[in-house]
């Protein structure tokens, strides 16, 4: 039940040893820093950093390398040390990189030559046993050549168009499995007619290129020699890719975490400032224990000065970091939803533990329904859910409260009730409902104190609604009445009671008043009489209503018990499955349902009932650097 102590800690150093002090003094650290320019004194002509950007793209191009020869990698992990600096780095990353592309390009361009013989390969394909001089076909005075492909199908209906016709056609292949390779001869004077017939027939025609030379077969084994060449002669660069890829993996992986450690340095940069001497500054809360760990590495260091200083010597406000065990840390989530406490004020946790568990059993005390929430607690604590281990306390809560009650899934007649059966002791309910409620009213108005002597705020201790006047109000008025009420008589006499209920009441109309003249502080805007008189009236509506509010947990203890007969006695109408299968959904429901506004229940009366008497709930989390980088 506490809020981690914190000290302020400032501290300058040259400028020029910047990158290896952030690296070794700050990145792993528990400082929360604060703005340096607007912290340190007036007039200090101090300037932020601006962002460098080159650590980002030095790691764009390095993790483009990584990923593009799926070199295995830690995303976002860093150098535990300064290796060498950045220039350092851009530099050896660019010669890598030099090295990996200069052979890519190499591969590129042998593999385009490669294409552009196969090009000539598949060209050649069909008449690669030719060993004739292809131009003197093209060049012949009265005959025209023809060379290309045309379907199957289209092949024999060209073929018996063609027959009546002074044309030759000449089937070079038909290892094409859709096409035909042919030749095709004709007279010049027919030629036109014939290349009509060819592109109805959807005749491909191919032309040999004179970069092939003249002679298919001596082409085309050439062509075959140079691709067996250029096909060793890549596999031998890729093999050399390979080679240096794995010779530099190692490298490059290094140098990824290195950029990635100035990357964060660069993150730290922006919480800090220079001067025009060479002098940085960095500024922020730290907590003792970190303090601790800081300050002797600090004083190893001649070029570093620092400065601590506590939370009541400076402008500035800590943040909040809260410090309990175990058992009590997953209520800091019921905390949270609320609001921080402030560094100066009293960490609720405990207490709302303490209370929750008792508000929750109080009202859902059910051994049965309890052990279910118990393992539902269990299944999201596993799955890393913060309000997981909330609800195993809950349900350990409804369990323990349920062998008090004597009930088991909303029956009362399986076990004895070890306290009291809510449905057969309904006013005794309702009473313990108002007690319970009574004692947590106190206890809120004491921590109310104990957080006025803790801030030495001597009004809030003594003359505040919830602070020893308004206890004393609230607990002589409890007293007389309950006395009144047991032996019809009252406890003291009528006069001296007025004295114990005036006197209270007098010291918190009139608070600002008596702060001033006791204890010398400034009075606030004067009230009218009239103010403070209503000012009295809604104090006093204000205890009786919080009181009163309380009842609801003995009310949801007996209607816990009231709902659950009914389900049975609607499953009893039903037949013998019907029975399971009523009682099986009617239970389900009221864990769901009830359980919920049970839950809703306890968080109002933590948050309206009891925080609002002594809480304010306007701390600032405390996010130390190594978390915001």
């Amino acid at each position: 039940m506490a809020v981690e102590r914190m000290k302020l800690l400032s501290i300058t150093g040259k400028e020029e040893n910047i990158d290896r002090f952030i690296a070794d003094y700050l990145l792993d650290s528990g400082i929360q820093t604060e703005n340096a320019v607007k912290v340190f004194e007036k007039g200090w002509k101090l300037t932020n950093f601006e962002y460098n950007s080159t650590a980002k793209d030095l790691l764009k191009s390095c993790k483009e390398i990584l990923d593009k020869y799926k070199i295995k990698y830690t995303p976002n992990l860093e150098s535990q040390n300064l290796n060498r600096s950045l220039e350092d780095i851009e530099k050896d990353l660019n010669q890598i990189k030099d090295n990996f592309n200069n052979l890519e390009i190499d591969i590129q361009n042998e593999k385009q030559i490669e294409d552009d013989y196969k090009s000539k390969e598949n060209l050649l394909k069909y008449i690669k046993n030719l060993d004739i001089n292809l131009y003197t076909l093209y060049n012949l005075e009265f005959i025209k050549f023809r060379y290309g492909k045309i379907s199957k199908e289209n092949f024999l209906k060209l073929e018996n168009t063609l027959k009546p016709l002074n044309a030759i056609i000449l089937k070079m292949s038909e290892d094409d499995e859709e096409n035909v390779w042919i030749m095709c001869f004709i007279t010049k004077d027919i030629s036109a007619k014939i290349d009509s017939y060819l592109n109805v027939f959807k005749f491909e025609r191919l032309w040999l290129p004179k970069e092939l030379g003249e002679n298919p077969k001596e082409i085309w084994n050439e062509c075959q020699r140079k691709l067996q060449e250029l096909k060793v002669d890549i596999e031998d660069k890729e093999n050399e890719l390979f080679r240096i890829v794995h010779r530099d993996s190692e490298e490059l992986v290094n140098l990824y975490y290195d950029i990635n450690l100035y990357i964060k340095i660069n993150n730290v940069k922006k919480f800090m400032a220079y001067d025009e001497n060479g002098q940085f500054y960095i500024i922020g809360w730290i907590p003792v224990k970190e303090l601790a760990k800081v300050v002797p590495k600090l004083l190893k260091e001649k070029d570093i000065k620092y400065v601590i200083k506590n939370h009541d010597e400076v402008a500035s406000i800590p943040p909040t970091k809260l410090r309990n065990n175990k058992f009590v840390r997953p209520f800091e989530t019921i905390v949270k939803m609320y609001g921080l406490p402030n560094y100066t004020e009293i960490d609720p946790t405990t207490f709302v533990a303490i209370t929750a568990f008792l508000l929750f059993g109080f009202m859902f005390g059910d051994v049965g329904h309890g052990l279910i929430i118990f393992l539902i607690g269990i299944l999201l604590a596993r799955k890393k859910i913060s309000m997981g281990p909330v609800f195993e306390v809950g349900g350990i809560a409804s369990m323990i409260f349920g062998v008090l009650y004597g009930s088991i899934f909303g029956k009362e007649d399986i076990i004895p009730a070890i306290f009291i059966s809510p449905m057969e002791n309904i006013q005794t309910m309702l009473i313990y409902g108002i007690i319970v409620g009574v004692i947590l009213i106190i206890m809120a108005m004491i921590l109310n104190i104990r957080n006025g002597i803790k801030n030495k705020d001597k009004k809030k201790i003594f003359f505040e609604t919830n602070g020893l006047a308004g206890l004393i109000f609230y607990v002589v008025v409890l007293v007389a009445g309950g006395y009144f009420l047991l032996k019809q008589k009252m406890i003291v006499s009528l006069g001296l009671l007025s004295i114990f209920v005036l006197i209270p009441l007098i010291a918190i109309m009139f608070k600002d008043t008596f702060a001033k003249l006791l204890f010398k502080e400034k009075e606030k805007e004067k009230s009218s009489l009239v103010e403070k008189i209503f000012e009295v009236v809604e104090i006093l509506l204000s205890f009786a209503s919080n009181t009163i509010s309380f009842v609801r947990i003995s009310a949801f203890a007996i209607n816990h018990v009231g709902l659950c007969m009914a389900i049975y006695i609607l499953s009893n109408m039903m037949g013998q499955a019907g029975n399971i299968i009523v009682s099986i959904i009617g239970n389900v429901l009221v864990i769901a349902l009830e359980g919920l506004i049970v839950g809703i229940q306890v968080l109002r009366l933590e948050y309206y009932e009891l925080f609002s008497r002594f809480y304010t709930g306007d701390g600032k989390e405390y996010r130390p650097l190594r978390e915001k980088i």
